[in-house]
């Protein structure tokens, strides 16, 4: 198995919630720049021009696919138009700390064009330095401040279940512990890691009731319902619960 949480060079992609194997996320690298590239573009376009619309329509851009992780309007250019002249990657759904850095841009374009609006001129550059420059950062590094702050947040809760160590993970399996695959039945039926149990993660709880004394090892297809349901039961009382976070990390 490709041991995801060693590979320090992925450690911002899978803080974003891409945590996928170290050959998919080389792949996707590159792709994934591309959608905030284009945002700062047209961002430097509205902050030269003054034109507060623009940056409404960016606002728009990025926050109303938070509630639709396939539904980026510059992803789904990428993968409908751009993407097939070259036969790159697909660029996946967003995962929720992506989605949170896309919303959280896209209230920093509403300020700035509420700034214009107001005839705050120097006002919305401030906005706009701080916008552009943690672009910057995300195209040039991956790093997203607004996702290493959702994830301090969830840690400052004790909400955060890490990555188990694989090593540790097929310990846990070999020694009585389950392997969990919280996805919903018709993804579990096209198929999951060898001997996993599917306990959708609605249900979760209930589920496992009678597992609460045995290790159990989550998983789904990004590690983002694993994570969920991990902390799901821990609260409900549940001490023996590791994330091992996407399906491919099981299958290798």
């Amino acid at each position: 198995m490709a041991e995801l949480d060693a590979t320090p060079r992925h450690g911002a992609l899978i803080q974003q919630g891409y945590d996928y194997s170290p050959e998919q996320l080389t792949e996707l690298s590159w792709a994934l720049r591309f959608t905030p590239l284009v945002c700062m573009a047209v961002a430097l376009v509205g902050l030269a021009t003054r034109q507060p619309v623009i940056h409404f329509v960016l606002a728009a851009t990025g926050m109303v696919p938070f509630w639709f992780p396939a539904a980026h309007p510059v992803d789904l250019f990428y993968n409908q138009v751009l993407r097939p002249l070259w036969g790159g990657v697909k660029l996946p759904p967003n995962p929720l700390p992506r989605r949170i850095a896309c919303f959280m841009g896209g209230f920093m374009n509403l300020l700035i064009g509420l700034a214009f609006v107001a005839g705050r001129v120097p006002l919305a550059w401030v906005f706009g330095v701080v916008l552009v420059t943690l672009q910057l950062i995300v195209i040039t590094t991956h790093f997203c401040m607004a996702s290493w702050m959702y994830e301090l947040l969830l840690r400052a809760l004790g909400r955060w279940v890490p990555l188990v160590p694989l090593d540790e993970a097929r310990r846990l399996i070999a020694a009585g512990g389950e392997l969990i695959d919280v996805r919903e039945p018709h993804e579990f039926a096209q198929g999951h890691a060898t001997g996993a149990r599917n306990v959708p993660l609605a249900g979760v709880v209930d589920a496992l009731a009678d597992s609460r004394d045995r290790p159990l090892v989550l998983y789904c297809m990004t590690g983002l319902r694993s994570q969920r349901a991990a902390q799901m039961l821990r609260r409900a009382g549940f001490e023996r619960v590791h994330n091992a976070g996407a399906m491919v990390r099981m299958q290798d």
